[in-house]
C-alpha cells in the first residue's frame, strides 16, 4: 500500500450532516493532522475509514484503485482510540498478549513493543494500577503491535507526560521512517506542528483548509512580532520618522531600571522583506532582536474565522 484515499465521503446522523463531501489522501511516510472544533467530523472520518461507519456515499481507494474495507485491509490498520480502556484485572503484558494471539503475532514482539512504550517495568501490574499516561501508551502499544502500515491516533496525547510524548514522538519518527502512514486527530496543535507533513482544517462536516503547516500560515496570513531594544532615545524617535518601520511601529516603552527603550513592531508577514530592507539604518543601535510568529492555535483560529 504506497497510497490511500477517502473520497466524496458524506455521513449524516439523522438531521446533522457529520461529513460533507470530505476528501483526503495519504502517501507513505506521510503524518497527517486532523483538526477542527468539537463536532466538526474529525473522528467521524476516522470511524469511516476504520469501518465503523458507513457513509451515504463515497468511496475509499488504495493505490488508485477502488477498494473495500475487508479483513485484509483492517489488518493493515492500527488504532488508538480517544478513551482508551482495558480490563482492569489484566496486566499490561496479558493485555498486548490477547492482542498478540488475535492477530498472529510472535512473542517477542510483545517484550519489543513493551520497551517501545517505556512500559516493560510495569508490563506485571494489573491495569488498575497504571496512571492515564500508561493506559494511554499500553493503548499505543496495541496500535502498533503489527507494525501496520496505516496507524490511526485519535487524540494521541491526552494523559502523556514528557516521557509519554517523547514515546509518541518515537512512533510517528519511526512510521515515517520505515514508509508507512499516520492519520491522526488532535485538539493539541502547536505540539504537533513540527511532526505533521499535513494539517486539515474541519469546520461543519467539510475540510476548509488544507496544506502544510508552512502553506496554512502563509494562507492566514498573520503579522508577526518584533521587539528591539535600544540604549539611546533618539533611535526610537528616528523609527518613528521611518516610512516603513512607523507604520508598524505600536508602542515604545523605556525600562527606567535599565536605562533601555524597547519598541514592538506589528509586520504583516508578506512584508518582512521590507523590514530587513529598512532594519541596517538602524543595527548599529540595536542592543536586543527578539521576533515571535504566530502559533499554529493562532493559525487555526485564523483559518476558522476566514472560512
Amino acid at each position: 500500500m504506497k497510497s490511500l484515499s477517502l473520497r466524496d465521503i458524506s455521513v449524516r446522523f439523522g438531521e446533522v450532516q457529520a461529513l460533507d463531501r470530505v476528501e483526503i489522501s495519504l502517501e507513505v511516510g506521510q503524518v497527517c493532522m486532523l483538526v477542527g472544533p468539537n463536532g466538526a467530523g474529525k473522528s467521524t472520518l476516522l470511524k469511516v475509514l476504520l469501518g465503523l461507519v458507513r457513509p451515504e456515499q463515497g468511496e475509499l481507494r488504495i493505490d488508485h484503485q477502488m477498494a473495500i474495507q475487508d479483513y485484509a485491509f483492517r489488518e493493515k490498520i492500527g488504532y488508538l482510540p480517544e478513551n482508551v480502556a482495558f480490563s482492569e484485572n489484566l496486566t499490561g503484558w496479558q493485555v498486548l498478549s490477547f492482542f498478540a494471539r488475535a492477530r498472529g503475532v510472535r512473542k517477542e514482539r510483545i517484550e519489543e513493543v513493551l520497551r517501545f512504550v517505556s512500559l516493560e517495568h510495569a508490563a506485571r501490574r494489573a491495569v488498575r494500577g497504571y496512571s492515564r499516561g500508561m493506559r494511554q501508551r499500553l493503548g499505543l502499544a496495541v496500535a502498533i503491535l503489527t507494525e501496520p502500515m496505516l496507524l490511526i491516533l485519535d487524540e494521541p496525547t491526552g494523559g502523556l507526560d514528557q516521557e509519554g510524548l517523547s514515546v509518541l514522538w518515537e512512533v510517528l519518527r519511526v512510521w515515517r521512517e520505515a514508509g508507512r502512514m499516520v492519520l491522526l486527530s488532535t485538539h493539541d496543535i502547536a505540539l504537533l506542528e513540527r511532526r505533521v507533513d499535513q494539517m486539515c482544517v474541519f469546520k461543519r462536516g467539510r475540510i476548509c483548509a488544507r496544506g502544510t503547516p508552512l502553506e496554512l500560515r502563509e494562507m492566514a496570513a498573520l503579522p508577526i512580532q518584533i521587539y528591539l531594544t535600544f540604549d539611546d532615545e533618539k533611535v526610537v524617535d528616528r523609527l518613528r520618522t521611518s516610512e516603513v518601520l512607523s507604520s508598524w511601529m505600536t508602542e515604545a516603552e523605556e525600562k527606567k531600571d535599565q536605562g533601555l527603550f524597547q519598541v514592538r513592531l506589528v509586520i504583516p508577514s508578506r512584508a518582512l522583506l521590507d523590514y530587513f530592507q529598512q532594519q541596517p539604518l538602524f543595527s548599529s543601535d540595536i542592543r536586543g532582536f527578539r521576533m515571535e510568529e504566530p502559533t499554529l492555535d493562532e493559525v487555526y483560529e485564523r483559518l476558522l474565522e476566514m472560512f
